[in-house]
C-alpha cells in the first residue's frame, strides 16, 4: 500500500503547512522514543523526502512503521535556528502513548515556517518535576512548549483534576544549587471543555535543607488567563522550588508552563 501525505482543509488554520501520513486506512504519528533526541515537535518532513514502510515485529507488539529522513530545527546560543538531517520514524496512531509521557505529533510540518525549533535548555527544562499525588502529566510544565492561550491543548498541560478545593503542589528539583529570583506561570483554564479554572491562590517556596520556606515575594501572585503571571522575589540559592496552589472550591486547576530565572 502506498504512503500518502494528507493535507487539511484551509479552514483548519492550525494544520496549514503540515501533512499527516496515511498508509491504507491507518493514520500515523511521530512519537518521541522513535526519533533521535526524543523531540518531534521541531521536525519537518519535506514534500520530496522519500518515505518507506516496513514491519517491526519487535515494536509495540508488531507494527508497520513509516521511515524516512526529517530535518530537526533548534535554536543555538546566538538565537539563530540551525537545521540538521536525521532519521525519521512514524508509528500507527493507535499504538502511541504506550511507552511513557513525551512528545507526539500527527500533523507534521513540511516547511520550516510551520515547525517549532527546539529551544535551548533552561534551568526549568532540565529540572526534575515532582508533584502532590493528584498531579497529572507533570512533564508538561517544563516542556518549553509555548501555549497560545490558557485553554490551548495542542502541546499538553499539567492538572490536578479531579481534585477541587484542595491545596496541591508541583516542584522543580535542580541538579545543583542554583540562585533564583523569579518565576513565571501560565495557568490552565479550560472553560467550555473541562473543569480547570484559575487558582484561588498560590505561592512559591524554596527548599532550605529539608525544610520548605516561602520566598520573599516582591509583588502580587497573579492569576490571569492567557498570559504568564510573573512574580519576582528576594534571591535564594536552593536545590528545589515549589509552587503551592490552592484550587477553587468548585473547580480544579492546572499549569501550561512554568519558567524560572
Amino acid at each position: 500500500m502506498p504512503i500518502r501525505r494528507v493535507m487539511a482543509k484551509p479552514a483548519v488554520e492550525a494544520d496549514q503547512g503540515r501533512v499527516a501520513l496515511q498508509r491504507g486506512p491507518l493514520v500515523y504519528a511521530a512519537e518521541w522514543p522513535d526519533n533521535p533526541g526524543g523531540h518531534v515537535r521541531n521536525l519537518l518532513v519535506a514534500d520530496d523526502a522519500p518515505l518507506t514502510s516496513e514491519f517491526r515485529a519487535d515494536l509495540l507488539g508488531g507494527v508497520q512503521v513509516i521511515k524516512g529522513r526529517s530535518t530537526a530545527l533548534a535554536y543555538n546560543a546566538s538565537g539563530a535556528v540551525e537545521q540538521h538531517a536525521q532519521p525519521f520514524t512514524a508509528i500507527p496512531y493507535y499504538a502511541w502513548a504506550n511507552r511513557g509521557p513525551g512528545e507526539m505529533v500527527v500533523w507534521i510540518p513540511d516547511r520550516p515556517t510551520s515547525a517549532r525549533p527546539q529551544p535551548l535548555p533552561t534551568l526549568a527544562s532540565l529540572a526534575k518535576v515532582t508533584t502532590s499525588k493528584a498531579g497529572h502529566n507533570p512533564s508538561a510544565v517544563n516542556d518549553q512548549n509555548e501555549p497560545r492561550s490558557s485553554r490551548d491543548g495542542t502541546g499538553g498541560f499539567f492538572h490536578w483534576w479531579p481534585e477541587k478545593g484542595t491545596t496541591e503542589w508541583v516542584a522543580y528539583e535542580f541538579a545543583a544549587p542554583a540562585s533564583v529570583s523569579e518565576v513565571e506561570v501560565y495557568w490552565l483554564d479550560d472553560t467550555g471543555s473541562g473543569e480547570c479554572r484559575l487558582p484561588a491562590s498560590w505561592r512559591v517556596l524554596y527548599k532550605d535543607g529539608e525544610e520548605w520556606k516561602p520566598v520573599e515575594a516582591r509583588g502580587a501572585y497573579g492569576a490571569e488567563k492567557d498570559a504568564y503571571n510573573k512574580v519576582a522575589f528576594a534571591p535564594v540559592t536552593t536545590t528545589a522550588l515549589r509552587l503551592e496552589v490552592t484550587l477553587p472550591p468548585q473547580w480544579s486547576s492546572g499549569i501550561q508552563e512554568w519558567k524560572v530565572r
